[in-house]
């Protein structure tokens, strides 16, 4: 499975990336060069630097969403259920896109997946 850079990412204006890792000493992991307006180039710089933090937070979102007392909850409300379903099946499909993992479609989760076990 591809692995990336810990978060959190920041990127300069020289187009130069950034890994702040917990408990590391900074370092940099890549250089970005494009064109284009300069808002533009300073959003898409947010964007590459937020990357790893939403990925692992997305992660930590359907972990959380899995578990069965707040699936149920979901599941029992006409309300939420579909717009829920739909969300987390994009949710899905990003973090499997940002990380190469099978994701168990939702309600369904990894049952090696034991963070919030005990």
């Amino acid at each position: 499975m591809p692995k990336y850079t810990p978060g959190p990412w920041r990127m300069n204006q020289s187009g130069e990336i950034w890994s702040y890792a917990r408990g590391a000493a900074p370092s940099q992991i890549g250089t970005v060069s494009w064109t284009g307006e300069a808002t533009e180039r300073q959003g898409n710089a947010q964007i590459i630097a937020a990357s790893a933090d939403l990925s692992e937070c997305l992660d930590e979102v359907l972990l959380l969403v899995s578990q069965p007392e707040i699936a149920d909850a979901i599941l029992g409300s006409e309300r939420l259920v579909t717009r829920a379903r739909m969300i987390l099946d994009n949710a899905r499909t990003v973090l499997k896109e940002a990380t190469g993992r099978e994701i168990p479609e939702w309600p369904l989760r990894d049952p090696s997946d034991a963070r919030l076990d005990g």
